[in-house]
């Protein structure tokens, strides 16, 4: 019984209980005839179409291509080496040529007519499996997994694919109860198993399923997974003459052409949308039992009901067997009455007999396991007791014991505890006398170290302000050294200058090329240092002229010449 019929089972016995009552199909009326307005159901389905031209060449292809796997191609190729003769396993003919041209691997002396070289040549014949026409029907398999499997994967989620959304929105007001009940459902379910039971496109998909399986059996055949393990080939293939003319290979190249030429989905899609609104009265009467079941389960945990109302149905359940039962034997006894004024033959009271023996039966075996559990708990609480028993005794001879132990435990630590106090107090005296010396020997020390310190300190003083000093000094010699290389270093660059006004003003005309990066730089600076001793020159011209004119000026003054320049 799957999940569906359960849930259909529990409802029919669920209303089958409600619509007796009067309150109840009260209620649910009023759930009905309220606000229909608002009651909205949508449902929609995907209707997948597959189209089945390719699944039709993939299905011949493939009864090619398990044709030429049974082909078994192979490649043999010799491994051949001259080895010592004890190691050779196998003579072939090829051993006996190659001995033959070299007679010189026989160098002992033969004795009989059995010849035996030192060295023979072996030779060693392997099967290679991973020609290129397996690795074609490798990698043609692989397109075809891939092919497939992104179909049948799209087609399934799409064909098995279920959504619906659910509207309610009720006010349902009496004298005595007001109910405000909204509900917003949406279910989207995917791989659903009725709709994968119920589809349309069920043989398709059981086709592909088929195909697939058959793919990766081919794909785990020995031959295919020695093919496998060499380097994969890339398109575009080359056409050698089996593919070309071998049939099982040639009708494999044609599906390889049309998979690769195939640019289609393989399928069509529909969408099919249900919708219900308003419900009609079956649909809108069941919906209305879950709204009656929300306001049961809130008022009844809201309120705590839960035992009551259980303690209520297991009497109510006892009360209605026990109903039953005398009913039953009511029945019995009326048959029996009606026997016995032979209105009714035996037989009808012997079967009336039997049902209620039966039903006391079937009474009596719903009651027996509750029996044997009365039975187990009450062995078990009597072996609980006597465990009890046992362990109190236990636990008084255990704590006579612990008493005598502590007693024992009490003495034996105030004995350690004395022995203790003697082993501190000698080991305090010992660790003060061992302290002092220390400490002494510490300071006797720490006044060494402290003097030596000092006069080192002293020494590398003395050290350094040599040191600083000789540092200045030199620091001095080489500013010295420095202004008077820059002195004259600006007069070459200052008679460079005069030198090649010199020259100019000459009419030479074997001047230099300044051009150059480092000339012209050269040159600027030559130029600064002129500029420089121009600047200097000009000014002491300019107090030279100064004191020529106040020096005329104060002696005009003096003979009583107009003062005026």
């Amino acid at each position: 019984m799957n999940q569906l019929d359960i849930y259909y089972r529990a409802l029919l016995n669920y209303r089958a209980v409600t619509t007796k009552n009067r309150d109840c199909t009260q209620l649910r009326r009023a759930f009905t005839q309220t606000d229909i307005t608002s009651d909205h159901m949508t449902v929609t389905r995907t209707i997948c179409t597959v189209e089945e031209d390719w699944l039709c060449e993939i299905e011949k292809g493939l009864s090619f291509i398990e044709k030429a796997i049974k082909e078994d191609r192979q490649f043999i190729y010799s491994n051949g080496e001259v080895e010592p003769i004890e190691k050779v396993k196998h003579i072939s003919k090829d051993s006996v040529q190659h001995l033959a041209k070299h007679s010189n691997l026989i160098t002992r002396e033969q004795t009989g007519d059995d010849i035996i070289p030192d060295k023979l040549y072996s030779v060693e014949r392997l099967n290679d499996y991973a020609v290129y026409e397996n690795r074609f029907l490798y990698m043609l398999l692989c397109y075809l997994r891939d092919f497939v499997t992104i179909r049948y994967n799209k087609i399934l989620d799409l064909s098995n694919k279920y959504d619906a959304v659910l509207t309610l929105d009720k006010q349902i007001v009496s004298s005595k109860q007001k109910i405000a009940y909204r509900v917003e459902l949406h279910d989207e379910r995917r791989d659903d198993k009725y709709l994968r039971e119920h589809n349309v496109a069920k043989n398709a998909i059981d086709r592909m399923d088929l195909i697939l399986k058959t793919i990766l059996s081919f794909l785990a055949t020995p031959l295919m997974d020695c093919a496998g393990k060499a380097a994969m080939l890339k398109p575009p293939i080359t056409k050698t003459n089996v593919l070309k003319m071998d049939h099982n290979f040639k009708n494999a190249v044609a599906l390889y052409d049309y998979i690769i030429a195939y640019d289609k989905d393989g399928y069509t899609v529909e969408h099919q949308t249900l919708s219900l609104t308003p419900f009609q009265e079956n649909l809108a009467d069941e919906l209305s039992e879950a709204g009656c079941l929300m306001t049961f389960l809130t008022y009844e945990y809201g309120l705590g009901l839960n035992e009551t109302l259980k303690k209520r149905y297991e009497a109510e359940e006892r009360a209605r067997k026990q109903q039953e039962l005398d009913q039953k034997q009511k029945q019995l006894e009326l048959i029996k009455h009606k026997v016995a004024k032979s209105e009714l033959p035996p037989e009808e009271y012997i079967l009336a007999l039997e049902k209620q023996i039966k039903l006391l039966q079937n009474e009596t075996s719903r009651l027996e396991p509750l029996h044997q559990e009365i039975l187990r708990l009450e062995d078990q609480n009597q072996e609980l007791v006597t465990r009890t028993e046992a362990m109190q005794q236990q636990i008084d001879t255990l704590n006579e014991e612990m008493h005598a132990t502590e007693v024992r435990h009490a003495q034996q630590i105030e004995a350690l505890k004395n022995e203790c106090n003697e082993r501190i107090y000698a080991m305090m005296v010992q660790h003060d006398n061992e302290k002092r010396a220390l400490e002494q020997a510490y300071q006797e020390r720490l006044n060494a170290l402290n003097t030596t310190l000092r006069e080192t300190i002293d020494n590398h003083r003395q050290q350094l302000s040599d040191r600083d000093e000789q540092i200045k000094a030199q620091q001095e010699k080489n500013a010295a050294l420095l202004l008077q290389y820059t002195q004259l270093q600006e007069e070459k660059r200052l008679c460079e200058a005069r030198l090649k006004a010199i020259r100019l003003t000459s009419g030479e005309d074997s001047m230099e090329d300044f051009t150059q990066k480092e000339a012209f730089n050269e040159l600027e600076e030559e130029f600064r240092v002129f500029a420089q001793f121009y600047q200097q020159q000009w000014n002491k011209t300019k107090k030279t002229i100064r004191s020529k004119f106040f020096n005329l000026y104060y002696l005009r003054g003096q003979n009583g010449q107009d003062k005026q320049p």
